[in-house]
């Protein structure tokens, strides 16, 4: 039932790309749309939490921002999780084991090692490039990855999120 419903997300998430990608350059394709997408990063938040997430051999950094929907995740590690892959060249995600009660402040910002919840998954979204102008969907910003974060342009196993040890 878990397969059933991921490759439902992901196909829903796909296909939701695609007819976005080509209305967001008016018709044409993105190489014939004459002004390139500028990136606008969500604002600072102040920090909840360090957390390690551990991808095969790779140990990565970051942060959880204090916000409702960043403690709700922070209160579910550690979580080990499948990566997926709904916006190949922008981002990874994975399912969380359950839904977070929806706070609105939803977004479509986002910076490269970007972590963002999106409430329909309820997924999240690791953002490891920043070449859109904004997200495809609305997000809520939870955190960021402090380390290099190139590892998921090819990495797409499992992941194990934890907070930092002080």
């Amino acid at each position: 039932m878990k397969k059933a419903c991921i490759s439902k997300t992901a196909a829903g998430l796909t296909g939701l790309l695609l007819l976005l990608s080509f209305a967001a350059c008016g018709g044409q394709t993105c190489e014939e749309a004459e002004m390139p997408a500028v990136n606008t990063p969500p604002p600072e938040e102040p920090v909840l939490t360090e957390i390690t997430i551990t991808a095969g051999e790779t140990v990565l950094e970051g942060v959880l921002f204090d916000n409702e929907t960043a403690r709700a995740v922070s209160a579910m590690l550690p979580l080990t999780v499948d990566l997926w892959h709904p916006a190949p060249g922008f981002a990874r995600a994975f399912d969380l084991p359950e839904q977070i009660p929806d706070t609105a402040e939803r977004t479509r910002n986002y910076e490269r090692g970007g972590l963002a919840y999106w409430y329909e998954g309820p997924s999240v979204a690791i953002f490891y490039s920043d070449h859109l102008e904004q997200t495809i969907v609305e997000v809520v910003t939870i955190g960021r990855i402090t380390s290099d974060i190139s590892v998921f342009e090819e990495y797409g196993n499992s992941i194990t999120i934890t907070e930092k040890e002080e």
